[in-house]
């Protein structure tokens, strides 16, 4: 599956269980195409940080998903 079309179903069905502050983060660099330097110097974080938000996020979100199956039985 293309990367976006399943970090799309992945944010759709547990993006709730993530922190507003990641879900925000998520949602621009992710979803609005905002750099990671944008996103940096809006919330007064760096660069660095923002990607290692992103990173824990996929990583997170790829975890319920091996619990779950949420997005797995939604697509069958």
């Amino acid at each position: 599956m293309e990367k976006f079309v399943e970090q799309t179903f992945l944010f759709d069905f547990y993006g709730e269980l993530l922190t507003e502050r990641q879900r925000q983060v998520y949602t621009s660099v992710v979803f609005e195409d905002y750099s990671l330097s944008e996103v940096a110097e809006e919330l007064g974080i760096s660069r660095q940080g923002v990607h290692d938000m992103i990173r824990r996020c996929n990583r997170t979100l790829e975890e319920y998903e091996e619990k779950l199956h949420l997005v797995e039985k939604f697509l069958n």
